[in-house]
């Protein structure tokens, strides 16, 4: 999930003048149900809460249910480490384990360079801010989302520096398990050396102040992962998602 580098978004404004900030501040936790071909499937949380006072610590974890694991067995969880001031990447980490194979990857960003570990070291130059695909997630929050628009970032992803042109497409109603929502749906678009991501992300955020995502799917090559809020609650207790037993 993820770059015009001339067309860098300046997000220190929108941040600091969005009123979901607050939120942010007093920490906040997302639950959703996670669908895969339309079979839920599993569960995943977000969360978002101060590190210090320069610092946010937003972490993505995602589970899959006893009975899906005998089908398909996944733990991932993604942790991201941004400025407060402009929702910058400091530090994105990786852990995956689906079907027992596990992979971490750790890339830390310092002084203009993209520091990326995996099985080897790979450095990347970046322009600042550069955002990862979490934060970016929790930085459109904080953006004007009204229909039409498009706003431009630079993201940082497996390595690599991609363009991202996320264009707010619509207003739609939907339910998920918390509620009926007046949503906007944002399309975020990511492209390096001239080519564009296969991989399509649309997110459900609503209209009101809060910006909550809703809903967020992936369509990729085997078919679409959905996830539909099923709660939100102030603060951070814990970073893994409920388990689903079915």
């Amino acid at each position: 999930m993820s770059l015009l580098l001339a067309a860098i978004f300046a997000a220190s404004s929108f941040v600091a003048a969005s009123p979901v900030v607050g939120q942010f501040n007093a920490g906040e936790t997302l639950d959703y149900n996670v669908a895969w071909l339309r079979i839920t499937g599993g569960t995943a949380r977000m969360t978002i809460a101060p590190v210090d006072d320069a610092r946010y610590r937003i972490t993505s974890v995602a589970k899959s249910s006893s009975g899906f694991s005998r089908i398909f067995s996944v733990h991932d969880a993604i942790e991201t480490i941004v400025s407060r001031a402009d929702f910058s990447t400091l530090k994105y980490t990786k852990r995956l384990n689906e079907e027992g194979d596990q992979m971490v990857e750790v890339t830390t960003v310092a002084d203009g360079v993209a520091t990326r570990v995996r099985k080897k070291v790979k450095k990347t130059p970046v322009p600042h801010p550069v955002f990862d695909p979490i934060s970016v997630i929790f930085l459109l929050r904080t953006m004007d989302l009204t229909v039409g628009r498009t706003h431009e970032m630079t993201l940082i992803a497996d390595g690599k520096v991609y363009s991202v042109h996320a264009r707010i497409l619509r207003r739609e109603t939907i339910t998920t398990p918390a509620g009926k929502f007046a949503t906007v749906v944002v399309e975020p678009r990511m492209e390096s050396g001239g080519k564009e991501r296969e991989e399509k992300l649309n997110v459900w955020y609503t209209e009101d102040p809060r910006h909550l995502p809703v809903r967020v799917r992936t369509d990729v090559k085997f078919g679409s992962v959905t996830a539909n809020l099923r709660a939100m609650s102030p603060g951070v207790t814990s970073i893994d998602p409920p388990l689903l037993n079915k």
